[in-house]
């Protein structure tokens, strides 16, 4: 027991039981599922509650509980949270997310829930235990219907989203709170659309010989402090992938290069925290070439001193291997180099806003063919369009192979919504003071959701949750009582949408 004598009990209780202890990466949800579900049932169980359970093709899994005596005729309110999670780890010997828990801890500041060098889950766990909590929670005693939508795979694609069938699992709400949100005291009534795009080619490798006279090094990019692709991107942080082509796209200018292995990135929605890669050059190039590579990594340091406090760069000889030819090489150095990473355009409609952002992801050269990912977002869909175009024209002028994969809908805010005023209402009655709502940069899946399910008036809330996506997620434990409060009220109260 780690997090037993936080408040409140029954919402820490579900996340660090429930959630937390249970392996959950994207597109391996059948875990987290499986849990989920026996747990209702020994909750039913145990203190006679009643459940319907529907699933769909996918593994969406909706959650019914019927209206108290009384409260018939109030709306059915739908609860919604995704139940995979980003899954990163600094552990120098990694971390097996497929059959591990997570390493929760409390700081010793006692103001946040992290993880031991693993990424926390609370995007979007916490709002699974918030919602899983609401339906089980015996102090609620007045409700009209409720229902829980709890989607698979929105880190990688949407999928539970996207293919979601509101047939199949009875959908009756058209009033949803989004619980991927934050951070708190702000409503989120709108987000991005995106798109991932993939770059591939096959390139024609080379075995070494000893005749070829090449001395072989590994350049390590590492400790960046990463984070999300959409709500960190405005921040002063490195990206590890472009790090290295700078590095070696002037040095290209200078000399010769043999690009052997290249592996940055793991997930498309998360900037790259390292990147390493081995490239040979010519035996009598090698003092040249060392100190070329040495005023860049100190030039580089200089620059991210105080804005990547734990950047290392190193530089070693290595062990030969196979490698691309010149030609090749340059090709694949100066793809990286040339791809646009992070803020595109600041919004001229929503002030200090991003309206669009590129997050330069992933390069992989140990599959079949050597793979690029990307995944640019816009809050205008005829910007993210244009932006695919041109990445796609730049691509196909280098001889790559450009999939973009199918866009994920932006959520256009609707101010007027009945359900925005109520909970805009409540929440301020909560906290004394006014509550702002934000359109963030980030993609949720509200917007697909809006394309399922006609007539859906949404709104998203969150507690703080810093450093998404990566080792240093937190989850800050005083807004969860809040907001737990606060969706109490919204269930107790929603009669008042009526009026």
């Amino acid at each position: 027991m780690v997090l037993e004598k936080l408040k409140p009990e029954i919402v820490w209780n579900i996340f660090e039981h429930i959630i937390a202890k249970t392996p959950r990466p994207s597109h391996h949800e059948e875990m987290i599922q499986n849990k989920i579900k026996s747990w209702l049932t020994e909750q039913s169980r145990i203190n006679d509650l009643d459940f319907t359970i529907n699933e769909d093709s996918v593994g969406n899994l909706l959650i019914k509980k019927s209206a108290t005596r009384g409260m018939e005729l109030a709306p059915s309110l739908m609860l919604q949270a995704h139940v995979d999670m980003v899954c990163e780890t600094d552990r120098a010997d990694g971390f097996d997310f497929m059959t591990s828990g997570i390493p929760i801890r409390i700081q010793d500041n006692n103001e946040w829930v992290d993880a031991d060098g693993t990424s926390l889950g609370a995007d979007d766990g916490i709002g699974v235990a918030l919602a899983l909590a609401a339906l089980v929670d015996q102090s609620i005693e007045a409700h009209g219907p409720i229902e829980v939508l709890l989607t698979v795979n929105e880190e990688d694609g949407f999928d539970g989203a996207t293919l979601l069938d509101p047939v199949a699992l009875d959908i009756q709400s058209k009033l949803m709170i989004n619980l991927d949100g934050g951070p708190l005291e702000e409503i989120v009534v709108g987000s991005v659309c995106g798109r991932r795009v993939r770059f591939s080619k096959k390139f024609n490798w080379i075995d070494f010989n000893e005749s070829d006279d090449l001395e072989f090094y590994k350049i390590s990019v590492q400790g960046l402090l990463s984070g999300h692709s959409g709500g960190d991107i405005h921040l002063p942080r490195a990206n590890a992938n472009k790090l290295v082509s700078r590095i070696l796209s002037n040095i290209s200018q200078e000399m010769k290069l043999f690009v052997s292995k290249w592996q940055g990135g793991t997930k498309s929605n998360v900037i790259p925290s390292k990147s390493s890669i081995i490239l040979g050059t010519a035996s009598k190039d090698n003092q040249k070439f060392e100190e070329l590579v040495n005023a860049e990594i100190s030039s580089i340091l200089q620059y991210y001193k105080k804005i990547e406090p734990n950047l290392k760069i190193n530089f070693k000889k290595t062990l030969s291997s196979k490698y691309l030819t010149e030609e090749e090489s340059k090709l694949l150095i100066s793809t990286i180099n040339i791809i646009p990473h992070g803020v595109l355009k600041i919004s001229s409609i929503y002030d200090k806003f991003i309206e669009s952002s590129n997050n330069l992801a992933i390069i992989n050269t140990e599959v079949e063919t050597e793979v690029i990912w990307l995944y640019p977002r816009s809050m205008i869909r005829s910007e993210l369009n244009s932006f695919c175009v041109s990445i796609k024209q730049l691509g196909e002028m280098g001889g790559w192979k450009v999939f973009l994969r199918p866009v994920l809908p932006e959520w256009l805010p609707d101010l007027e919504s009945k359900l925005l005023s109520y909970v805009k209402t409540e929440f301020e009655e909560i906290l004394k003071k006014p509550v702002k709502t934000i359109v963030i940069h980030g993609g949720l899946e509200t917007g697909m959701l809006s394309t399922k399910i006609s007539g859906l008036q949404m709104v998203s809330l969150g507690p703080t949750v810093d450093g998404l996506h990566s080792p240093s997620e937190k989850l800050k434990i005083a807004d969860v009582g809040v907001l737990y409060t606060l969706i109490k009220k919204l269930i107790e109260n929603i009669l008042k949408l009526n009026q």
